[in-house]
Parts: C-alpha cells; sequence; structure tokens
C-alpha cells in the first residue's frame, strides 16, 4: 500500500461501518477512491453474504478488486452468530461448518486471514479456563486442515467476551498448538477496554501478531469509535508494533453512523502517532474505474 511518507505504518480499512448500507463491492471501490488499497471484508449479509455467493461471483469481485488495485487482507465473521466454545455440540458443529465456508470464501478472494472469535463466554458465570481451552481445541481440530489446505491463517482476536480476552490466555493459548496456520488479531480498543495496556499486549503477543485493529474508546464503555474519542494511547500502539517489527496491515475498524467521514478523521489523527497521512489522490487513483486526470 503506497504512502506519502517514507517508512509511516499503513493503514487499512476493516468495513464493519458497512455492513447494514453498503454491498462489499460498492464499499471498497469507493474507499479505494479515497486512497485505501488493503481490507478486511466483514462476513455480514447485505455487505457480504457466505450464501448465493457462487464461485463465479467471487472470482468477480477479486478481479474487479485487483483491477482497482485493491486486495482483500483479511476475512471478519461478526461473533454473535457463532460459538466456537459453546458447552452446547450442535452449536459448536454448527459454528466449525460456517468457519469451514468461511475459510473457502477467504481463500476464493485472495485473504490470507481469517479474524476468529475464539468462543462466547457469559460475563455472569464463564466455564473455567481448562474447559473453554478444551472447547476451542476441539472445534479449531475440525478447522486447522481446511485452513492449511487454502493457505489462510486462522488469526484469533481478543475479543472481551471470548475465552481468552486477553494477550496473557489468547498468547499461552495460541503458542500451545504450535500450528503456522494460527495466530493472533490483536484489537488495542478491546485490549484498553478490560484495562490491558494494548502496547503491553502487541509485545506479549509479537510474533503471533497477524492482524492489528484500530478504533477509540475508554475503558467505563466498550466502542470502536474515530480516534479521538476515547483514551486509546495510539503513540504506545505505534512504538510497540515498532518494537515488534509488525510487517501485517493495521485496520481502521471504526463503527459510525457515517463511517466515511469517521475513518478519514481517524486516518488523520493517526499520523500525529507515525502512521502513513492520508494519500496523494492524485497518484492513487490514477488508474482507477472512473478516474480522469
Amino acid at each position: 500500500m503506497a504512502t506519502s511518507r517514507e517508512g509511516a505504518r499503513p493503514l487499512g480499512v476493516n468495513t464493519y461501518g458497512y455492513i447494514w448500507s453498503t454491498p462489499a463491492e460498492q464499499c471498497v471501490l469507493r474507499l479505494g477512491e479515497l486512497g485505501y488499497r488493503e481490507f478486511e471484508l466483514v462476513l455480514n449479509p447485505p455487505h457480504l453474504a457466505l450464501e448465493d455467493f457462487p464461485s463465479g461471483a467471487r472470482a468477480k469481485l477479486r478481479s474487479t478488486m485487483a483491477a482497482a488495485g485493491l486486495a482483500v487482507r483479511s476475512l471478519n465473521v461478526p461473533s454473535l452468530d457463532h460459538n466456537l466454545a459453546s458447552p452446547m455440540r450442535r452449536m459448536r458443529r454448527y459454528s466449525v461448518d460456517l468457519f469451514l465456508d468461511a475459510i473457502d470464501l477467504a481463500a476464493d478472494l485472495g485473504a490470507t486471514d481469517l479474524v476468529v472469535a475464539p468462543g462466547r463466554m457469559s460475563p455472569l458465570f464463564p466455564p473455567v479456563l481448562t474447559q473453554r481451552e478444551a472447547w476451542m481445541r476441539e472445534s479449531l481440530d475440525a478447522l486447522l486442515p481446511r485452513a492449511q489446505r487454502r493457505g489462510v491463517t486462522l488469526a484469533l482476536e481478543n475479543v472481551p467476551f471470548a475465552s481468552f480476552p486477553d494477550a496473557h490466555t489468547l498468547g499461552a493459548f495460541v503458542r500451545s498448538y504450535g500450528s503456522r496456520s494460527l495466530g493472533v488479531c490483536y484489537d488495542v480498543a478491546n485490549a484498553h477496554f478490560i484495562g490491558e495496556s494494548p502496547a503491553d499486549g502487541l509485545r506479549a503477543l509479537r510474533e503471533l501478531v497477524r492482524v492489528v485493529h484500530l478504533s477509540d474508546t475508554r475503558r467505563d464503555a466498550w466502542r470502536h469509535d474515530e480516534v479521538g474519542l476515547g483514551d486509546v494511547p495510539f503513540a504506545q500502539v505505534h512504538n510497540a508494533l515498532t518494537d515488534i517489527r509488525f510487517e501485517g496491515t493495521c485496520m481502521l475498524e471504526i463503527i459510525a453512523a457515517a463511517p466515511e467521514g469517521a475513518i478519514r478523521r481517524s486516518h488523520r489523527a493517526l499520523t500525529a502517532f507515525g502512521f502513513a497521512p492520508e494519500y496523494d489522490q492524485r497518484h492513487l487513483l490514477a488508474g482507477l474505474p472512473g478516474f480522469e486526470n
């Protein structure tokens, strides 16, 4: 992804803010006009469907994006529709089937990573850690062969209500697996909300980090707001990314009623902390469909 400042850390866009309003193809082409080149697509109809999305349509979306210089870096399945660590076997089976299909979709679209929420736990009375690990291991044992075959890495995310909400438990579980097809998606807002230092979390996970989600929140309310509306320490985040030599993509995961403006304001705010500035539109838009110099 091109930047206008050599060495600045590039930014991609997670499309969560568009899941109810804009089909994925229309969304990424519009964001491409703004200079973004890498995306994390959220698997949520009507934005992006798993059903009624045959191989021909998938190939068309991939080729359309490639022609515009755009790429899907990762795919994300919203965590409310599945539970890979459910105590109910039928829910685990359903969730595994869902993720098997999502792995295929990720591969068909050229994504290298599939973001996975590692189960959902009741905050009122969760099961003990060893039980969560056992259920997740059973599910992952069924998923990893397909992921390996299709060239997709499963990136477990530090979700506050999931089996492994913090860097310590998440890192211990992923490292215990020892699979190159298993990594981490680290969400700095999720970490900050539960009281974890995002910089410390990144350093603890280090070599496991595949994708990073950027948004803002406070610790008294879980949010994925535009940068500047919360108190996530983004300067520390950037320093930690440099320390661990992270070479993947940082995705702006901004949830807002008007996502485009919130994404652009967040991008401008992050430049103060060492992230790539907004792009030279004339340079990046050249060659995009419908663009004229």
